[in-house]
């Protein structure tokens, strides 16, 4: 791998410089841009991470689209099908409230959203922990949970 196709891979998963440096390759910044530049070699444990996190990265689109055409799918026909609803996490904190979370995994999550809304059908709600909490109530929290919450927010 070289600099430019690691600059690409990480513009493309979302993560600054500094983020890449730290949650990747808990490096400096100026370690990363090195790399990035084609001064210093790429670590292949770095190769091998942002390579891991692309897999994620298209796992998680080509689930999530397979979902949507299966929720098509199952709707009555004559019914209108409205666009499925995505929740995007604006801060890392409020995507860490689910305790199994991987850090890292926090801007890939944001390049799978906007991926998504380019070639599907779909509403993207912003979560709002404080809105979340008071609809959950003392319902257990999931990612399933958070979706209908999203689906409800669009038809709100």
């Amino acid at each position: 791998m070289n600099g430019v196709t690691l600059k690409a891979m990480r513009s493309l998963l979302h993560f600054s410089q500094h983020e890449a440096a730290e949650l990747i390759g808990g490096v400096s910044v100026r370690t990363w841009s090195n790399w990035e530049a084609g001064v210093q070699k790429i670590p292949q444990d770095v190769i091998s991470m942002i390579n891991y996190l692309m897999v994620c990265r298209k796992k998680a689109i080509t689930d999530t689209q397979a979902a949507i055409k299966t929720y098509y799918l199952q709707m009555p026909p004559g019914v209108s099908k409205k666009p499925v609803a995505l929740v995007w996490y604006d801060s890392f904190e409020d995507w860490c409230t689910l305790p199994y979370r991987e850090s890292i995994m926090w801007r890939p999550q944001q390049s799978v959203v906007a991926h998504l809304i380019s070639v599907e059908n779909c509403n993207v709600v912003q979560f709002d922990a404080g809105a979340y909490e008071a609809w959950l109530g003392r319902r257990p929290d999931s990612d399933s949970m958070r979706n209908q919450w999203a689906e409800e927010q669009v038809t709100a």
